[in-house]
């Protein structure tokens, strides 16, 4: 079996005016363009070793750490000084309502061993703990915990299909503050593809490198 990695995705914050949190490109099979973690994941020097990868993508929000999509196996892509994570199938995630909990502020988990891999963090909180642990971090889960995540995660798809998001939103918590209408073209203009658009000018997609 693949090995997993954990890719921690911080809220939206609503004192941004501009933010969109539009990475992932769940629709494109895409993560790293925006360069928010050059300097820990997706660092170019070591980019390689995630080759073969599965990712687990959890969002933190209101309702607790939810785990809102797994991965087929990755490929690396180098777009010079940052790289992109890509995968096929291209499938939606399960909105964040319907995703399974990590860990909620009351400690209850669906995924029991990744929240445990968690305790031992001196935070107050179980998301504290949480951040600690996997923020920056790019090992692979050990295989145990790796495949209550993979089997946690299909159980829940297969159970809520009908809870796919369509949306990149509805896998987030609660709506940005600007949310992103022209994917494809911030998409490609963020991995050179495309020059800046009227609909989609560098100004837009600015992003602070601190995720």
């Amino acid at each position: 079996m693949a090995k997993v990695i954990v890719v921690y995705l911080r809220t939206p914050n609503m004192q941004k005016k501009d933010e969109s949190r539009d990475d992932p490109f769940w629709e494109f099979g895409s993560f790293g363009c925006t360069r928010c973690h050059k300097r820990n994941l997706m660092n170019p020097k070591r980019a390689n070793e995630l080759d073969g990868a599965q990712l687990a993508f959890v969002q933190g929000g209101p309702a607790g750490i939810k785990l809102v999509h797994v991965t087929p196996q990755i490929k690396i892509r180098h777009h010079g000084h940052f790289c992109e994570a890509k995968w096929h199938p291209n499938d939606m995630p399960l909105t964040y309502d319907s995703a399974p909990t990590v860990v909620n502020k009351e400690g209850y988990s669906d995924i029991r061993l990744l929240r445990d891999e968690a305790s031992g963090k001196n935070r107050r909180t179980w998301a504290g703990k949480f951040a600690s642990a996997f923020r920056s971090r790019r090992e692979p889960l050990p295989k145990a915990i790796s495949d209550q995540v993979i089997a946690t995660y299909k159980r829940f798809r297969a159970r809520h299909s009908s809870k796919v998001a369509r949306t990149y939103v509805e896998a987030l918590p609660y709506p940005p503050p600007r949310v992103e209408q022209h994917r494809r073209e911030l998409y490609e203009l963020r991995c050179g593809l495309l020059s800046a658009s009227p609909r989609c000018t560098p100004r837009k997609t600015r992003r602070s490198t601190k995720c």
